[in-house]
């Protein structure tokens, strides 16, 4: 199985989705600034490598903090790595995990009180 940039940015867009719902203002943008600098490339490959990612971030993105360039980077790369690593996978692998996980429900923090 391979993956295409199509799939990176779908990722991206997903993480974006859930983050808009349930995310801090700060994770919300992190990731809307990921899906820019992705847009931008059109391509996965520079996101493999941390410190290319790093580079081509601070590249596209001049004026925002180190905190945030080191965020964006890390949040393209992780989606990247984890794109490419899920395409190396065997179909029993696959299979296995999808069983495993079909039924599974989001994880949400709930507030204990003391």
């Amino acid at each position: 199985m391979t993956y295409s940039y199509k799939d990176f940015y779908q990722r991206l867009n997903k993480q974006f989705q859930e983050l808009f719902h349930d995310g801090t203002n700060y994770r919300q943008i992190t990731a809307r600034l990921s899906l820019v600098v992705a847009d931008q490339l059109q391509t996965v490959t520079p996101f493999l490598d941390l410190l290319n990612t790093k580079k081509v971030v601070e590249e596209y993105l001049p004026d925002e903090s180190k905190e945030r360039v080191n965020d964006v980077a890390k949040m393209l790369y992780v989606n990247a790595r984890a794109l490419e690593v899920s395409s190396k996978r065997t179909a029993a692998t696959r299979a296995y995990v999808t069983e495993k996980t079909q039924n599974q429900q989001p994880i949400k923090l709930v507030k204990v009180k003391k």
